[in-house]
């Protein structure tokens, strides 16, 4: 059995851009796949990202699909042995070391996808039908409803982030976004970046990060699904008056599942219940009403 987290997301169009209709777009997709295999395929430079259609979806069911993140001919890892002897593996030239990621695409504007450890964000999805169908999508992570007033309770009063960061393929370069809290070189001359920003353990007890600080935490918490790793927010309560840590990543709206291992490929889960628990999170997540209470990141800040 391997283990995921099915993460929850809203989709919407963008303004002043065609309306984003997911079983619309994954037809095109199919059409243009099925001319030109290699349509599947973008490679935008420093990211290789494949998409297969696994089904469109028909009235309220969803449209699911395969999200890979591949490597490209740079980027391919080698074989090493006991004997030291370190030798290339043997890919033809259409094969790619690969890492994947299952899609789920809901027409009521609601999306979902499982993660664990390596494999592509929701964001390479977003890119790469922008660049090979000029559709146009957003994906803004949900979270838990009581997560944005535990935040908000500590505006004004926090003493502390802590951030780990992956450029990941696809996603966009966070150095320089978020003015002074990320350093400029984040992106392609440091594609992994770990800092902690606060008073320090020994600080004035009433001293706190200033408004511009905590303006770019929230905007960087905006926007935590497209990079972040890691994220720890620490500050003083106002309604409780104690200290308190959120783990933003946790508070994700997501459910965590063990699925059956593919016949194929044994560190693959199995496609069809990857999709089956997917269905059934969204149904029961409906069914509690937790979609429609849950928080969209674009809210951080008000938006």
């Amino acid at each position: 059995m391997l283990k995921r987290s099915l993460i929850f997301h809203r989709w919407g169009s963008l303004a002043g851009k065609p309306e984003f209709v997911p079983s619309q777009v994954a037809a095109s997709l199919v059409a243009a796949i099925s001319t030109d295999s290699d349509f599947a395929i973008l490679d935008a430079g420093d990211a290789v990202t494949a998409v297969e259609v696994m089904n469109i979806g028909v009235g309220s069911e969803p449209t699911n699909l395969r999200l890979f993140a591949l490597r490209g001919a740079d980027d391919r890892p080698f074989k090493w042995d006991s004997q030291g002897s370190v030798s290339p593996i043997s890919l033809r030239d259409s094969e790619y070391p690969a890492d994947v990621s299952h899609v789920s695409i809901w027409p009521d504007g609601t999306c979902a996808h499982d993660y664990a450890k390596n494999v592509p964000r929701i964001s390479r999805l977003s890119v790469f039908l922008r660049r090979k169908l000029n559709s146009h999508v957003k994906f803004d992570a949900l979270y838990r409803e009581d997560m944005l007033e535990k935040l908000k309770a500590m505006e004004g009063q926090m003493r502390s982030v802590e951030v780990a960061m992956t450029r990941r393929g696809g996603a966009a370069s966070g150095g320089g976004t978020f003015g002074t809290l990320i350093p400029a070189s984040f992106g392609e001359k440091a594609p992994s970046v770990r800092f902690t920003l606060g008073m320090g353990r020994y600080g004035p007890r009433d001293r706190y990060l200033d408004d511009e600080t905590e303006e770019q935490i929230f905007s960087l918490a905006e926007q935590a699904d497209d990079f972040v790793s890691n994220m720890i927010i620490r500050g003083r309560s106002r309604v409780t008056g104690q200290v308190e840590s959120i783990n933003l990543l946790q508070e994700r709206l997501q459910v965590p599942v063990e699925v059956r291992q593919s016949a194929a490929v044994s560190s693959m889960p199995e496609p069809s219940d990857v999709f089956l628990e997917l269905d059934q999170a969204y149904k029961g997540f409906l069914r509690d009403g937790k979609i429609a209470s849950a928080v969209r990141g674009e809210k951080m800040r008000g938006g």
